[in-house]
Order: C-alpha cells, then structure tokens, then sequence
C-alpha cells in the first residue's frame, strides 16, 4: 500500500539524513528541464523572443547597460537643466520600452540586464534573475528535470512579469508553475520525503520566491506622477501658465487648486487601496516542516513547494496549497469562500493513485492559503501532514489578489470617444488660433500680445476642468451607493452598468435563501404516493433502520466545542435520523478498523465511520463505509445526486416512480437527496484501498431526503423591476436543472405560460455527430418532443445578413440546460451555440469554470452582462462579467466591482438605476462642459473681428458663477425611481447628440449675433465713443465696446440654458427640480446675471461693461434669453417625440445592420418559430 509505505518511510527518515526528495514529476507543470532544453539547437536569429502568457505569445526584447548612452545623458542634463532626467521620468509611467532605450541598448537575452514585455501596445520593463544551483550532490528532481545530463553549473533565466514568474528560453519564456502531478499521484507518495539538502532549498526558495503576499507598495511618487502625468493634467498646467501670464490669476489658481485636491484625493485613494489589500493578505507564521534533522519550525516564508508539513490545530492561517497525504483536517475557508462552514479535507485515497492531480477537481485532498485549521484527525503515522503544492502569489488565494492588482480592462465608448472629441476640438482650436494671428497682424498688435490671444484661444476650446466633467456624477453615484449599502472597488464599472443588457443570477445564497429546510424523508415504497410525502422527521421510527444509518453516517460532519458542524444538508441528514452522532473515536477499541467518528442507534449498537469517501462535484455525490459494533459487519452508504446515484443502483431496488418522483418535487422547487446503501460482502474486508466504484456498486436505493430552498423576500420584486425594463434574466446554477426551473417560474424568470424546452445532448465519436434532444417541461412528466443530429461545424460566423427590422428579443421560448450539454455544444456547434445562447434562460449543474465560460459566450454574442452571486463558487464569473455585483463577505469576492452588504438580489436593479443614471449625468455634464467651451470660443472669434476681448473678470465670471457651479451641480440629478425599457445613450458619437451639439451651437451663435446686430441700430450707439478712441491710442486689445456687453450677456444666459436643457432627466433621471443643488445654482446664476446687466455699468466697474442706458434694451437681451431657452429645450425634445427626425439621423449614421451580434441570431429566429418549426422539418 503506497499510502502506508509512505507513512513508514517518513517515520524512518527521522533516523537518517536523506539528501534525495521529490518536488516535481517529468510532466510537471514546472518541467524546467525540457524547459530549458526547448529550442537549443535552434540558432538564434535576432534578440527577440516571446513570453507565454494566457495562450498567448507576449513580444519580448532584452536589454543590457550602454555606457555611451549613460555619458551622453549626463552631459545633455547637465546642458538642459535636467529637462532629459524630467524626459526619463515620464516615460516610466508612459513608454517604459523608450526609457529603456535612453540607457540601455539591445541585446542577446544571455547578455540582458531588464526585457521590455509588450501586451496590447502597453511595455513594462522587468528584471532578470540569475540562478544556479550550487550543490554538489542534486536531488531527484533536479538530476531528472533540470539537469539532464547537464553540466551541474547550468544557470537559470527567471524573470517576473505582473507577479508571475517566468523561465527565460532562447526563443520564449514560459510559466514557472507550482508542483503538479500530471503524471500520478502515486509518483508523488513514492519519492516525496521532504527536502533535506540545503543547496537544493536555497535553490527553489529563489527561484519560486518567498512564500509571502507580498504585494509591492510603489513609492508615493509613483502614484502622483502617475496621475500628473496624463494630457489633461499637463494641459490644465500650460493652462493655468498661460493665464499667469496674462493676469488671470484667480481662476488659474482655482484651477490649480481643484487639481491638486483632485490629484492628492485620487492618489491617496489609490495608495490607501494597495495599502489595505497589501495589510489583509500579507501573513506570515511559524510552520513544521520536514528537513535534514526531522521537523523543524520555519517561517511559513522559507517554505517551498515540495516541502512537507505537518499540519496542526492553530489559529494561524495556512500559508500554502498543498496536497493532504496523511490523517484528515477539518478547515474553515471562509476567507475564500464566504461560507463559515466546516469543510473535512481528505488524504489522497489509494485507488486514486494511478490518476492525475487536478487543483480544482481534487479540491477534497487540497489544503488552501488563507484557510484556518479547526481540527486535526491523525492517520497511523500519528500525524497530519501534507505536500506543498504551491507558494506565494501562485496559490488560489495568490491568483485572487492578482486580480485585484491587473484586474481586465472594460471597454467603455464614453470614455475612449472624449479623447475624440479634444482631438476635433483641438483642430477648431488651431484654425481659431490662425485667425485670430491673421487678424492681430492686421490689427498692428503687439507680437507678444498676439500670441498669447492665439493660444488662449486653445485653453478656451479644451476645457481644463474637463476630468472633472468625466467623474463628478461617478463620485455622486459612488456616495448614493454607499448609503445604499453597496460598496464600489471599480469606480468607471459605474457607467457600464448603465449598459447592462442581461443579468445572470446564481440561485443558492443569491435567488434562495442560504439555509435549507427539511420538507420530509420519502422511503422507496411511498414514491407511489406523491400526494403524501411524509413520514415527517417528527417520526424518525417511521423509516427503516438502513435508511437511518443513511442520514446518520453518510456526511463530513465534525464536532468541534460540543457542537456539531458541517454542511446544512449533512446537519439537516443527521439530526433527522434521530440517532446520536458523536465526531469522536473514543468506542475505537469496539471495532475492528480505525474509525473516525460513531454513531449510536440506541438499539443496535455503536456504528463505527471507517472510511469517508468525500463529495466531489464532478461525481455528484459522496459515500461512507461504516462497521457495526456487535456482528463487525461492514456497510456501505451513499447519498447525492438522485440521477447519479440511481447509476449506481441495482436496477430492482429501483421504483417503477422513480423518475416521476423526482421531477414532481423538482418541478415543486425542492433540493432532492438520493439516498442508497448495502452491507458489504464477507470477502470485501479491505475498504481502505478498494476503489469507490467497486464500493458504490450494486447499491439498494433507500429513498429521497426532500429539501426546501425558499425565494428571499426581495427576489421576486426585484425580478420583476427587471423584466419590466425588458431586461434578459438568466439563473446560472450548480443544482439540479428541474429544481431550477421550478425557481425560475416561481421567482418570474420565466412566464407561467411560456414554453421551455429541456436541452439534453450526447456526442457519438464513431458518426462524430452532436445528438440533441428537447423536452418540453410542463405540468406533467417530461415529454420527449423529438431528436435532431447536428452536423459538427467550425466557429460561428461574425456578421450575418442585413435584417429588415429587429423586433425585439425572442422570449417565446426558453431554454434549460445542464452543463453537460453546454460543454458540448461549446465544443461542437456554434450554430446551435447562438440560439442556445439568446434562448437560454436556466442552466444548471455548472462549474465554476462553465459559469465564467457562459459569460465570455453571453459577451462574445455582444451582451453587455452584470453576473450576482455570492461569492462562493462564482468569483470566476462575477471577475469576467461586465459588472460583477458580489453579496458576500468572502475575500474572493473582492475581485468583484461592487460588494453588497445587503444580502438579496435588490441591489441589482438599485446599482442599474445608479449606472444609467451616473451615465446620464456624466453625459450632461460633459455636453455642458463641452458647449461652454465652444460658446466662449466663438464668442471670442466674434469679438476679434471688432478687435476686442472679453475682460478677465468677464471670463472670471462666465467661468465660475456661470459654469463651474454647474459643472459640480449637474451631476447631482438622482437617477430614476424605475427603470425604462430603454437604455441611455453611451456613445458621445450618437446621432442624437451630434444633432443636438450642432444645432444647438448654430442657435447660440445666431442669438449672440442677433444682439450684436441689435446693439447696434440702438439710438445710443456710438462706435467710436471717447473710451473707445482712449483705447485705441494707448493699443489695448481689451476694448469695452457695447458688442461686447451683448456678447458677454447673451453667452451668460446660453451657459444657463445649456445646463437646464442639459438635466432633463427623463427617463433615466429624476426631474432637475429634484436636484437641490441645482436649483441653487441656477437661482445664484440667475440673480447675479440680473444685476449685471439690469445695473449701471458703473456700479460694477470692474466688469469693465460700456454703458448701456436703454432699459427697454436691457429687458430685449432677456427676451433674446427666453426665446433662446424655449428653442433649445425644442431642439432636446425634438429628438425624443419627432419620429420622421430619429429616422432621418438613423439614415444619416449610415449604420448597416445592427451593431450586436445577439440581434442578428434573434431577428432570424424572429422570422420563425424555433425550436418546434426546426423540429418539424426533421425526418
């Protein structure tokens, strides 16, 4: 027995000292040797090599120290005054591949001192490490995997690219991995005594790294230059030096002012972020593990992987990954799961040995970083010990935080288009800055004076407090949130939940209720009867005594502090048999074999727990050997899955009801337990090594435990509020399909009346051929409809033809299936994967791996996905979703945007209202901040044509009373009390939106003209007035003519009725009287707008306004204000109640087809009647 031989031969080498250790098979994940031996022969060609990453081949080139770059660049600081080291600076955070090059040179990989990795057009510089092996004396491991028949003074290339390490060939570098075993797991129990040689310690300590979360703190200037260093930032700089130079101080140090506090308030945010993260993950203790002179204590730092452990009750969290090989542990993992239940981890069971090591498939025998040991259960050697398996940043616990450090970039079109339109700006600006030179010449101004007009020109046209148009309403949105109890890690997923096309919901914990509650144990012989399912657990003697023992002894149960603890269903299984459980083996001298726990039955005795055979999700089920006290017989229980366990039944013990049975209670929406079991045979004595499914034969089917999982109070509303803003809603599960669909009609996922189709399909491997059968899910058993083959085919095409019309989604049919059948039409037919995919509305009996790969097919068809679970098994898909919405405490949930600590799904359609609103918001004030921009800027192209200016406290006043107020104020409108069908704009390059800026820019500019025009027939118009002839002679470019006092009163109201028009919140927003701060804004706009220019201009001289004696005047710029408000807030709902005008800007868009994949699949399924017309035509 290998397991016992292992245990002997660690006891053994106590005693002497033993320089040969295992870490690593020859199909090891790590395989340094044929690693570093790949390619040798090849001759290299240039200096470029490539890093394996993701499946994907990264470009990668070395770079060593040029002595003559390094004198040339001190020289040329010397002689510039330092601006090349400035140069050198910036590009660390820009171009990291151009800083390198300003010192470095390229070369051979052998020769480099840094390599510069790119990935999608972004370089990041990483050192390389050198190591060698200096023993003299090679372990198993490395003679075999490293060295072979190698010099031993061979030399290992590691270099680390975003926390992951990497071994450096001539051609690539690929993974360093943890310890694997793709080969056995008997490999490992063979040769695996521990490490005992230093060298080799050494050796592996440099190169996997300490065993630390040691997330790196990048010093403080890294993050303010990191937030400086952008182009609005030094924009707003040459902004703020240009208005230094012309004498507008005030604003340029509000300006200042506002980006220091929003620069300092970013950074520090992000600092405090890393610094948190960095505090609760990293963790170091003290450990036993297995060296030259036995077990000694280390710091859980030194450890590698390869090493054994021994592990020990403490309150110290593991530190590692590592394979159980001997006695049992019981753990807690709610640091990475989110439950606070026991778990039993396992030692490698024998007749598992042949087979390889999977990390998440064997997650019974795996001991995880970040978990607590409860309790320690010895095996013969007299202790618990496990295998190292992984170290570091490579554990699951270490790949969680990885996550939250390089999480996946959202793309997001509000934000990648603002870019757009400073770059079109930024052109209007240049040919404002042409005529305004041409006309300064023609003028015979000062040279000086010309170019700083010029130039102010371009600080007027890009607005510098553009950032904060783009993340005032995200900060209001985050803070509303907050209040509601739903915490935001990724403050921009704000905006792209306002585009959320479909929602995936987990059920357990997240659509359900967390705990169970027993409905009733059902016998075999009373399936008949469905009409009374009882006995109930009131009345334990009613059932028969194996089916007791059943629910007794089949569980992971473990009696810590007196109390016992383990899974709801285990708990609910034993305290309904009515028998005593006790974790203990203290009656161990009453049994033949070891035990680990017994149970009384008051009557027959003691039951002794042999063996447990734990639950493994892939199988569905798990299963005990117990032995009885008096007779020394031996037994065998099961309990899982009802469809796995009946495989394993002997087909007579089986009801003729059996299938009716289970799809009645699951269509009723109950958690179904099958329970089996049979006294093992006299001959079959040695349980201990004998393979699960030799045990789990031939079983006799006792019955059914029958669970209830209740709808949380707030599932159906909150479905509902969905669905009615034509949202798609889809349940992404582990349980069984027909207790999942049963959830879905009773939460309102799926119409009473609607039809659903239960997806089942196989793969024949002789024909190679997907076979797929629907069954139509109604009141009554399940009905085969018919059976199709598909033809295998290649990958879906992208486009498909130009549709007529899109009319809506396909809801007339819904989809459930398992993820059994997902996999293989995944695997065999994209075309069937498309229908599948805008169809679908249950699936069930997913991994954790098949829900991410649900998502990324939801995204690959265009969906925009919000995923919500509760942290346990859905980290994958709440990281890969467009907004992943965690209801959970669990640190793996971190990784998602938003964390609710409201424990039900109302949180979902709260943060949508906040996305679509924040999204509305950020829009408006980016259209206001855009359009005052664009008003002052050719109100000041109309004004150097009368060779004038506005004054600096008339651009102090437009600028802060008239627009900064409003920038902070806009994005505080609340979003909408209920969602509408539609969902907001998120394009800055919609049709809608350019219509509006242009017309409403062509209204503002012949309204400022209309006033020019007026001010001039007015009786009291003089051009050429003393002032004005004073000004001219002395050559000032600001001259206080009466245009300008119509230009700056006319451009003041158009910021006023911009940022009203801009608010009006419907449907996504509330109304903009809502909005308090707003109402203050505009009332103090308002009232200072009506002194200004209802006063005589010499009560407010500083304003330098000519004089404007004509009241009736006066009271016509108002008039011209009103009419201008009345016609953009026509032009605003122009759009949303014109029909012929949304056609004739669709046709203008010249889109072709639709912009979603999803929508082609549908709008062809639309012209059908799919499935049962498909179904029809088959032979």
């Amino acid at each position: 027995r290998i397991q016992i031989l292992f245990e002997h031969r660690l006891i053994a080498s106590d005693t002497k000292t033993s320089s040969c250790a295992y870490g690593f098979t020859r199909s090891n994940i790590i395989s340094i040797m044929e690693l570093k031996t790949r390619g040798t022969d090849e001759k290299k060609q240039d200096d470029t090599f490539y890093l394996i990453r993701n499946g994907q081949s990264l470009v990668c080139e070395g770079y060593a120290r040029d002595p003559v770059k390094l004198v040339i660049f001190v020289v040329l600081c010397v002689l510039l005054v330092g601006l090349p080291l400035i140069a050198y600076c910036f590009l660390d955070y820009r171009s990291q591949k151009l800083r390198t090059k300003m010192l470095h040179s390229e070369c051979d990989i052998r020769s480099a001192k840094y390599v510069v990795v790119t990935e999608k057009r972004r370089t990041t510089r990483c050192r390389l490490q050198y190591i060698k092996y200096y023993g003299s004396k090679p372990s198993i491991y490395l003679m075999n995997h490293i060295y072979s028949n190698k010099n031993s003074d061979e030399t290992f290339v590691v270099l680390e690219y975003k926390l992951d390490k990497y071994i450096v060939l001539d051609k690539e570098a690929v993974p360093l991995k943890s310890l694997g075993c793709r080969e056995s797991f008997k490999s490992t129990l063979e040769h695996q005594v521990g490490w005992t040689d230093t060298p080799t310690i050494q050796f592996l300590q440099e190169m996997f790294g300490r065993n630390v979360l040691d997330v790196p703190l990048p010093p403080l200037t890294f993050f303010v230059l990191k937030e400086i260093l952008t182009f609005f930032y030094i924009f707003q700089l040459f902004s703020c030096i240009l208005w230094y130079l012309n004498d507008y101080e005030i604003y340029a140090t509000l300006i200042i002012v506002m980006s220091v506090v929003s620069a300092s308030s970013t950074t520090y945010l992000s600092r405090r972020a890393i610094v948190k993260l960095r505090k609760s993950v990293k963790y170091e203790c003290g450990v036993m593990v297995k060296r030259e002179e036995g077990f000694v204590e280390v710091r859980s730092g030194e450890v590698v992987p390869g090493d054994v452990v021994k592990i020990e009750n403490s309150k110290d969290q593991l530190s590692f990954d590592g394979i159980l090989i001997s006695g049992n542990a019981v753990v807690n993992e709610a640091m990475l799961t989110g439950e606070s239940v026991p778990v039993l981890k396992n030692p490698v069971p024998l007749d598992r040995l042949e087979e390889p090591y999977n990390g998440q498939k064997d997650d019974v025998y795996t001991l995880y970083s970040g978990t607590t040991v409860l309790q320690c259960r010895p095996g013969k050697s007299g202790e618990v010990l496990a295998i190292v398996t992984s170290t570091g940043f490579m554990t699951k616990k270490g790949v969680t935080v990885k996550f939250m450090l390089f999480p996946s970039k959202q793309k997001f079109k509000f934000y990648s288009e603002a870019y757009t339109y400073v770059k079109i700006m930024g052109f209007i600006g240049v040919l404002g800055m042409i005529y305004t030179i041409v006309s300064g010449i023609l003028a015979k101004f000062k040279a000086g004076e010309i170019i700083k007009g010029a130039l102010d020109l371009m600080t007027i046209i890009i607005a510098p407090s553009l950032p904060l148009a783009l993340s005032i309403a995200v900060f209001y949105a985050i803070r509303r949130l907050k209040a509601q109890k739903i915490k935001c890690v990724i403050p921009n997923s704000i905006n792209i939940a306002g585009k959320v096309k479909l929602a995936v919901f987990d059920k357990t914990g997240t659509l359900t209720e967390e705990g169970l509650t027993l409905h009733s144990v059902v016998p075999a012989s009373s399936l008949s009867d469905l009409s009374s399912p009882s006995p109930q657990p009131s009345s334990p003697p009613a059932l028969d005594v194996d089916t007791r023992l059943c629910l007794a002894t089949c569980h992971s149960l473990s009696v810590i502090n007196n109390h016992i603890r383990g899974e709801p269903i285990d708990e609910i299984g034993q305290e309904s048999s009515g028998f005593t459980f006790s974790g203990t083996s203290q009656y161990q001298e009453h049994f033949e074999n070891e035990i680990s726990g017994t149970v009384s039955t008051h009557a027959d005795g003691l039951y002794g727990i042999v063996r447990i055979i734990p639950f493994e999700s892939h199988l569905k089920r798990m299963s005990v050997v117990v032995e009885q006290s008096y007779t020394k017989r031996l037994h065998v229980f099961c309990k899982g899955a009802p469809e796995q366990v009946s495989l394993h039944c002997d087909p007579r013990s089986l009801p003729a009801d059996f299938t009716t049975a289970l799809n009645h209670f699951s269509k009723m929406g109950y958690r179904i337990i099958g329970l089996a079991g049979r006294e093992l045979s006299v001959g079959e004595k040695d349980v201990k090594t004998v393979g699960r499914d030799v045990l789990e034969q031939n079983l006799k089917f006792y019955g059914f435990l029958v669970l209830s999982n209740k709808l949380k109070k707030l599932t159906v509303p909150a479905i509902n509020e969905l669905k009615e803003a034509d949202l798609r809603v889809l349940m992404c599960t582990g349980d069984n399909l027909l207790t999942a669909t049963s959830v879905g009609r009773e939460c309102g996922m799926i119409p009473e009346n609607a039809s659903v189709y239960i997806v089942k399909a196989s793969y024949d491997n002789e024909t190679r051929s997907l076979k797929v059968s629907y069954e139509k899910d109604q009141d009554k058993p399940c009905s085969k409809i018919q059976e199709m083959t598909v033809k295998v085919e290649g990958p879906c095409v992208e486009n498909g033809p130009e549709p007529n019309r899109y009319r809506g989604p396909h809801r007339s049919v819904h989809l459930a299936l398992d993820g059994k059948t997902f996999s293989l039409i995944q695997a065999h037919s994209s075309l069937l994967m498309d229908k599948i995919i805008v169809t679908g509305t249950i699936f069930a009996r997913f991994s954790p791996d098949q829900k991410m790969q649900l998502v990324e097919e939801l995204q690959r068809r265009d969906y925009s996905v919000s995923m919500c679970g509760d942290g346990a098994n859905d980290c994958e898909a709440l990281q890969h979703a467009n907004v992943g919405i965690a209801i959970s405490k669990c640190e793996a949930s971190l990784a998602a945007p938003f964390n609710s600590s409201v424990f039900d799904i109302s949180c979902v359609p709260i943060l949508l209202k906040e996305g679509r609103g924040a999204l509305e918001n950020s829009m408006a004030v980016f259209r206001f901040t855009a359009m005052y921009s664009l008003i002052q800027y050719l109100s000041v192209i109309l004004l150097v044509r009368y060779n004038s200016l506005l004054g600096d406290l008339q651009y102090l006043f437009e600028d802060i009373v008239m627009v900064l107020l409003f920038d902070f104020a806009l994005g505080d409108t609340k979003p909408a009390k209920k969602l509408a069908v539609k969902r907001p704009i998120g394009s800055l390059m919609h049709p809608f939106l350019i219509y509006s800026f242009i017309v409403q820019t062509c209204i503002n500019v012949c309204f400022i003209l209309l006033a020019m025009y007026l001010v001039q027939q007015q009786p009291f118009y003089d051009p050429f007035r003393k002032e004005v002839k004073a000004a001219l002679q002395l050559g000032e470019q600001y001259i206080p003519l009466y245009e300008t006092t119509a230009n700056f009163t006319v451009t003041c109201c158009q910021y006023l009725i911009c940022a009203l028009a801009f608010s009006i919140g419907h449907p996504h927003r509330q109304a903009v009287y809502t909005n308090i701060p707003m109402l203050i804004s505009t009332l103090i706009s308002m009232f200072l707008l009506g002194l200004v220019i209802l006063l005589p201009a010499d009560m407010v001289p500083d304003l330098e306004f000519a004089d404007i004696k004509s009241t009736p005047f006066k009271f016509a710029l108002f008039g011209l204000g009103l009419a201008n408000l009345i016609i953009a807030f026509g032009v605003e709902y122009s759009y949303r109640i014109i029909t012929p005008l949304k056609k004739c800007l669709k046709f203008l868009r010249c889109k072709k087809g639709y912009k979603n994949k999803f929508k082609y699949i549908i709008d062809e399924l639309n012209h059908g009647n799919w499935p049962e017309e498909e179904l029809c035509t088959l032979n």
